[in-house]
């Protein structure tokens, strides 16, 4: 396992995480084709099905399963396979759209067909674990067994399914049955691993996940990801597991930098500092990936000289977009926006699209007073992905804030605000902070208690944004109380707890309740 491999983990996890699907000129072309036939005969059940699975594909559910039923419909009884395909994709969109019920009994109903379908089996099995009735979930997971002796999704859905009812040795006996049947495969130690998270046995999960990553070579974010999540809630055993492998080898730099960077991407800083402290000391580790961490680290425990100084090296060592933008950052964090410009314009003479570039440009222009300029920075941002909240709160910041132009600042937080669905906690939080802006506080409050009541998990990091909200929209008891969870839950970003000032984005109305 080589550091430069461990880069290209890191590098995927960054870049993880598609956009919003778009229809290409090809794809609307065959939906107008799927149109004409179905004008010249709306009963064409062949088409209709073709249509909902297009549908499907482009996540467009209620458009498929308007076609499907439809297609249902039409198709009559001795088209046996194609009633098992319509009832099967059917059976998708439901679970898409979480009505688990009406899954069931579609896919019973495709079952009815062909009663010995394997993937028809494992999607009920599935279809069982989502409505919690573990006893039928082990029922089609173990007819797919006695089908494929060998099968790992057998083995996998029946051990799942013991989990739920309990029965944890004879669910480790079924891990241990799937492992054998595919040990060199990485995925099957991803699955593995989640199987003995849901255990709450992180250790042995960590463990798995680490050697997930180790086959993985690279190729895949998968592993790496499993291991910033699980660290995420429980650092300690990410870090007894790689302590292990550690004892097991004497090739343990490329384990340090693994660890350094769990550590740091689960926002534990402090474990990170002391990583990447260690990798610098030696040679090997003396590249720009590591002093840009280190820098990134820096900044998230306040020490902004040490930041600068290590963003430095990182240009040193590699002019690249990356170590650019981490001097920003650095030089802003530290009170330099001349410097954080320069370094913010160096990196997009690298890449003129990069977001983020352009965003530490237009926060260096803020400090600067020069809004034209942040504006132009902020104006280009969105237009690469409109989708980005964060520029489109600093854009309406620009607007009410240094350009006198309240009327298009209230436009775009009402437009901010109006969002559909966002994916992400602190996607939420903008959308809150923008309807409260915006003159909603009644619904910007009630945005924010439906995010923090739902049954995901929260994170610190969730905890912190909740809390920027409160502080910002003026409920700072609320908001102390928000800080109070993130902390005790682990959060250890100290620049935002008590330095940080981005507009509009931090805690600073709180800040005397809080105890350094």
């Amino acid at each position: 396992m080589k550091i430069k491999v461990l880069l290209l983990g890191v590098t995927l996890l960054a870049c993880a995480g598609a956009g919003a699907q778009q229809i290409s000129p090809i794809t609307k072309a065959v939906l107008r084709g799927y149109q004409e036939i179905l004008n010249e005969n709306p009963k064409d059940y062949t088409t209709l099905y073709q249509r909902a699975t297009q549908y499907y594909n482009l996540s467009m559910y209620d458009e498929a399963l308007v076609d499907i039923v439809k297609a249902l419909e039409y198709t009559p009884e001795k088209e046996k396979a194609l009633r098992i395909d319509e009832y099967s994709i059917l059976a998708d969109i439901y679970i898409q759209i979480k009505e688990y019920d009406k899954a069931l009994t579609a896919v019973n109903n495709a079952l009815a067909f062909s009663p010995q379908d394997y993937a028809l089996l494992y999607k009920k099995g599935n279809v069982a674990l989502y409505l919690n009735r573990p006893e039928d979930a082990y029922q089609s997971f173990s007819a797919m067994q006695r089908i494929k002796s060998r099968s790992q999704e057998a083995f996998f859905g029946m051990a799942r399914a013991d989990i739920m009812m309990n029965k944890a040795e004879d669910a480790k006996e079924l891990i241990r049955q799937a492992e054998n049947a595919d040990p060199s495969n990485y995925i099957t130690y991803c699955r593995i691993g989640e199987l003995y998270e849901e255990m709450h046995e992180d250790e042995n999960a960590a463990a798995n996940y680490l050697s997930a990553f180790s086959l993985a070579d690279g190729k895949s974010s998968r592993p790496l990801e499993s291991l910033i999540r699980l660290a995420d809630k429980n650092y300690p055993a990410v870090e007894a597991a790689i302590q292990y492998a550690v004892s097991r080898t004497s090739n343990t730099d490329p384990l340090y930098f693994l660890q350094a960077s769990i550590a740091f991407n689960s926002g534990n800083y402090r474990q990170a500092y002391e990583g990447f402290t260690r990798l610098l000391q030696s040679k090997e580790g003396q590249i720009a990936s590591v002093y840009a961490n280190m820098a990134k680290c820096c900044i998230a425990l306040d020490k902004i000289a040490e930041a600068t100084t290590n963003a430095s090296l990182a240009v040193l060592k590699e002019n690249s977009v990356t170590t650019q933008i981490v001097k920003a950052e650095a030089e802003l964090a530290a009170g330099n926006p001349s410097a954080a410009l320069l370094a913010a314009t160096k990196a997009l003479h690298i890449d003129a699209n990069s977001i983020e570039a352009l965003t530490q440009s237009a926060l260096a222009n803020i400090a600067l007073n020069d809004a034209k300029a942040a504006m132009q920075n902020l104006n280009e941002a969105a237009m690469i992905n409109p989708a980005d909240l964060y520029v489109r709160m600093t854009k309406a910041y620009v607007n009410f804030n240094l350009l006198d132009n309240a009327k298009e600042a209230i436009l775009e937080y009402g437009r901010i605000g109006n969002t559909l669905d966002p994916e992400t906690f602190s996607d939420i939080t903008y959308k809150a902070l923008a309807q409260c802006l915006a003159g909603k506080k009644l619904d910007a409050d009630q945005t924010m208690k439906n995010a923090l009541s739902d049954k995901k998990d929260k994170t610190k990091d969730d905890y912190y944004m909740a809390a920027v909200y409160y502080s910002q929209s003026g409920d700072l008891v609320k908001g102390k109380e928000m800080i109070d969870k993130a902390v005790s839950l682990g959060y250890q970003n100290l620049y935002n707890l008590y330095s940080n000032k981005t507009v509009n984005l931090n805690i600073a109305p709180l800040r005397h309740l809080l105890q350094r």
